[in-house]
């Protein structure tokens, strides 16, 4: 099975920073970067395009410096199965500005992938961060994080995510294991109180890190995601929740 992390409203973050943080999140995961591609844009029949184009890493450091760069990827593949693979788009190539880190369960030993990305949150800011499991293949957990060909992960979530009805980042998308969230989270309105104070005021809610000034990790337990969502989900304060679909009644038995 195969996690990934998405973290929304990075424009902040630098391209020459976020390809300082794929070569350390690949070394301390002891995984070579096996390829390495960069956007170009193009122009088709007089229309702007882009494709994709395979460069060394070296290559594609001189072209971050060069500012010649405007998404890239770089990947662990072996025998055409991608383990590990961190994306970097802005708004220049698709619509937003996000950051994907997308592995192999086996990868990741003893959470060592979300304290990699608590330190990198302590010393960056982006927006929104969550991280979610459960996807069959890298592939599947990029479809997931940008919100595209119906990828979900719970049963009660919309088949489409529009990034940008994250409205300022005063909504969450759903609720996950791992959530890094900011200020204007915390002061969302849950009940007669605030998500902050509703997070603090029972154990099952989870737990808060404050990672900076601006950005805080909320953890919750597996066994509690499902009446988290629920609750949160039914005062509209998540864009992906959904009524759960009822199970179709079984047929009654017919007696002879």
């Amino acid at each position: 099975m195969y996690s990934g992390i998405a973290l929304y409203n990075t424009e902040n973050i630098l391209q020459n920073i976020a390809l300082e943080f794929a070569e350390t999140l690949f070394s301390a995961l002891n995984v070579p970067i096996t390829e390495a591609r960069y956007v170009k844009p193009i122009t088709k029949n007089g229309d702007r395009d882009f494709k994709f184009v395979n460069i060394s890493l070296r290559g594609l450091k001189r072209k971050i410096n060069l500012e010649e760069v405007i998404a890239f990827d770089s990947l662990n593949e072996l025998d055409n199965i991608c383990r590990l693979q961190f994306v970097y788009n802005t708004d220049k190539f698709g619509r937003t500005n996000n950051i994907y880190i997308l592995y192999d369960n086996k990868l990741d030993h003893d959470g060592s992938i979300l304290e990699l990305m608590k330190n990198f949150a302590r010393q960056n800011y982006f927006a929104y961060g969550i991280k979610y499991s459960k996807c069959k293949s890298t592939n599947n957990a990029t479809e997931y994080a940008g919100g595209f060909n119906f990828a979900t992960i719970y049963p009660y979530e919309k088949y489409h995510f529009d990034e940008k009805k994250l409205d300022g980042n005063k909504r969450l998308r759903m609720v996950y294991t791992a959530n890094i969230i900011n200020h204007h989270h915390l002061e969302i309105g849950v009940d007669n109180t605030t998500l902050k104070d509703w997070i603090l005021s029972d154990t099952s809610h989870g737990t808060l890190e404050e990672l900076s000034d601006k950005l805080w990790l909320w953890q919750v337990a597996e066994s509690e995601l499902d009446n988290i969502n629920n609750f949160l989900g039914q005062l509209g304060l998540l864009i992906s929740w959904k009524l759960p679909t009822p199970e179709p009644e079984k047929p009654k038995r017919r007696l002879p």
